[in-house]
This record gives structure tokens, C-alpha cells and sequence, in this order.
């Protein structure tokens, strides 16, 4: 129990399978006590002897195989088992006299698979409950609702609306969270691509700058590794491991900085021993675009500092870029050119698909806001040649 208490205080901290598998050990947790309730609870409902005995060994058979499935790390496979032990417990317990738990119990049972937070499954198993509950209430409406109400019709609707307007809501909830997520999801895979790249080329660039200066790599620095192996020694005996086995994990590991990971971990001819240590240090490795020297990267630019914040970082003005009077002409000329050829503007289907007319690109040299690009010379000598402009270009 601690060690469920913990991992549930550290779930931010699991992967999607750690953080099932603790959702399925809740819920098996829940179901043992509702099932070992329901057993003494059987004796109150007009069951027949093998429903007493039957329903009881099919749940319990269901909780081992729910624990037995989540040992074997198969966490998908006994979540399934789990919400069917849920469902027999409600199938169960609406089958008895007292109709209106019954009806509560079927909340429970669509509480359970939201807790989940799987669509596939709520679309499942909790569209069955759903429907099963609009026909219980049909059934049992009269036993339900009560001999005081007014109206049994107005009544019987009204549990329907609660129970198909509750799983309605979670549906769209479910719905619109999954399309959320799957569009997070694809960004942060494209971002991590376009990220993975550029470190790439940063580590072969920072590799490429080592060998220009002679410059010895850290992975084999003597003072680097001594200071490693010190420190995996002390940080195992804290844990009161054995040192001896962590000292030749870090020899290994700066071994593999010599040696060709993959061709180590395909080598049939090491130990099964051998090449699991070298496919679980491979992540680790400084001589390679590893997950560590990811780490590393996004480290060092926390302390590198960034450049002050420029309103204008790039030079537009032709007549700033060029200093020869002829380059000037002639960028004014690949300027009109341009804006000329180029689809740059919106058609009146709000698609850009249109181009600059002579008369547009002439109004917009003439205007304030296009100094910011071209001087009053350049403008003169273009409205002096205006003709060879919309001839020529």
C-alpha cells in the first residue's frame, strides 16, 4: 500500500504504460472490496443458490486474472478485464430486488471506465452501460422511481435524461480532449524532429571544432573519468549497493566510447549480459547525438547568454545595401521585377494567387511607408523610366 501511495504522489513522473498499470491496481483494488461487499449483500436479493455461488467465483477468477495480467506487464489486456469484472458486479447487483442501487450502481460503473480516460473503451463499455441503463430503466422505472411520485412517466424520462445526459458529457469531454491531444502530440513529434536535426548538425559541428583546436573530447579526459567512477561509487554505496559491480559499469561505459555501439549490441558472440548493458548505456554516450547530449545542449543554453532584442535586426533599405549607384539601379529593377512576376496577393476568393499591376507596384513606391526600402533618387528614376520598366520587366 505505501508503494501505491507513492507511485500515485510521483504519477506526473510515469510513462502512459507506468500510469495504466496504477489506474488498473486502483481499480482492481476497488473491485475486491465492492466484490467482497457484494457477496454478503446477495443474501437480501431473491437470487437462486448457483447465482450466490457462480457470481462470486466469475468475479474473483476476474480479480486474479486482472492481477496476474498487470504482473506480466500486460496493462491494456487487464484494464479490459477489469471494467468486464466491473460490468458483471453491475449486471449482478441490477438483477436484484433493491432497483434503485442498482440503477446508482451503473453510474459507478461508467465512473470506473472514465477514470480510465480512453476513448476506444468508453465508447465501448460505457455506451453498453449506457444503453443497458435506458433499458433497465424502461424495465424497472415503476420499482425505481417509488410509489410517492406524481407522475411515473415524467419521472422514469427523467432518470433516462440524467444517466444518457451524464455519459453524453464525458463523451464530448473524451472528444474533444483526444483531438486536443493528438494535435500536441503531432506538433511535439514534428518539433522534436526539426530539434533532433539541428543537434544533430550542432554535435558534428561542436566534434569538428574538438579535432580543428586538438582538443582532447571529455570522454577521455582522465580527470572526467575518475571523477565519474568517484561519484558512481558513492552514489551506490548510499543506496547500499554493491560498488564493486557500478565501477565496472562506468569502465564499460567509457569502453563503448571506443567500440561501435550497434556492432557490440548485434554481436552474437558476447554475453545476453553484456549487450543489455551496452543498449541501456548507448542513451548515455558523449561521442554520439545521444539523449544525454540533448541534455547537455539544452543545459548549456540556459547559461549561455542571449543577444539583446533588436526592433530591426535585418537591413531592407537598397540604398544602405549597395554602395555603387549601378547595384542600386539594379536591385530597384529585380525589386519591380519581383513584384511584378510573384504571387504575393489575395484574389477575391481570399487566396494568394494574384500579382502586382503596373499602376499597384507604381503607388507603392511612391508612398510614405516604402522609404523604409528605397530612396526618393531611386523613386525619380523610376518614375523617369517608367516605360522601359513596364516594357522591359
Amino acid at each position: 500500500m505505501k508503494r501505491l501511495i507513492s507511485r500515485i504522489r510521483n504519477s506526473e513522473f510515469l510513462t502512459f504504460s507506468e500510469v495504466l498499470r496504477l489506474k488498473v491496481s486502483i481499480v482492481t483494488f476497488f473491485l475486491t472490496v465492492l466484490t467482497l461487499l457484494s457477496i454478503p449483500l446477495s443474501s437480501f436479493n431473491s437470487f437462486t443458490l448457483d447465482i450466490n455461488v457462480i457470481v462470486p467465483i466469475v468475479l474473483g477468477v476476474l480479480l486474479v486474472l486482472t492481477i496476474l495480467l498487470t504482473l506480466v506487464n500486460l496493462n491494456r489486456l487487464s484494464m479490459h478485464v477489469s471494467i468486464v469484472n466491473m460490468v458483471v458486479i453491475t449486471v449482478y447487483l441490477t438483477s436484484g430486488s433493491n432497483h434503485f442501487y442498482g440503477y446508482m450502481m451503473l453510474f459507478v460503473t461508467l465512473t470506473v471506465i472514465i477514470f480510465y480516460q480512453d476513448i476506444s473503451t468508453y465508447l465501448l463499455y460505457g455506451g453498453g452501460t449506457a444503453a443497458y441503463g435506458v433499458y433497465y430503466v424502461f424495465d424497472k422505472g415503476a420499482s425505481i422511481i417509488g410509489t410517492n411520485t406524481l407522475d411515473v412517466n415524467i419521472s422514469m424520462y427523467t432518470y433516462i435524461v440524467v444517466l444518457v445526459g451524464f455519459y453524453s458529457v464525458f463523451l464530448i469531454q473524451f472528444l474533444i480532449s483526444d483531438n486536443i491531444y493528438e494535435k500536441m502530440n503531432n506538433d511535439w513529434v514534428r518539433m522534436n524532429k526539426v530539434l533532433s536535426r539541428y543537434q544533430e548538425l550542432t554535435f558534428k559541428h561542436l566534434a569538428e571544432m574538438i579535432e580543428e583546436n586538438s582538443q582532447e573530447p571529455i570522454y577521455k579526459n582522465t580527470k572526467f573519468r575518475q571523477t565519474v567512477s568517484e561519484l558512481s561509487v558513492f552514489i551506490n554505496e548510499f543506496f547500499e549497493e554493491d560498488a564493486d559491480n557500478i565501477a565496472e559499469v562506468v569502465e564499460f561505459y567509457f569502453f563503448l566510447h571506443e567500440e561501435d555501439v550497434d556492432t557490440v549490441i548485434e554481436s552474437k558472440d558476447l554475453p545476453i549480459k553484456t549487450r543489455k548493458y551496452a543498449s541501456q548505456l548507448r542513451k548515455y554516450l558523449l561521442n554520439q547525438n545521444s539523449e544525454l547530449v540533448s541534455i547537455l545542449f539544452d543545459v548549456s543554453t540556459v547559461f549561455n547568454k542571449s543577444e539583446e532584442l533588436e526592433s530591426n535586426r535585418y537591413e531592407y533599405n537598397l540604398d544602405k545595401l549597395f554602395d555603387d549607384r549601378i547595384d542600386k539601379l539594379l536591385s530597384l529593377a529585380m525589386l519591380y521585377k519581383y513584384l511584378k512576376t510573384e504571387t504575393a496577393q489575395f484574389d477575391k476568393w481570399g487566396n494568394v494567387k494574384r500579382v502586382l499591376t503596373h499602376k499597384e507596384i507604381t503607388e507603392m513606391f511612391v508612398s510614405k511607408e516604402f522609404r523604409e526600402f528605397i530612396t526618393y533618387e531611386q523613386v525619380n528614376f523610376y518614375l523617369d523610366n517608367e516605360t522601359l520598366f513596364e516594357q522591359y520587366l
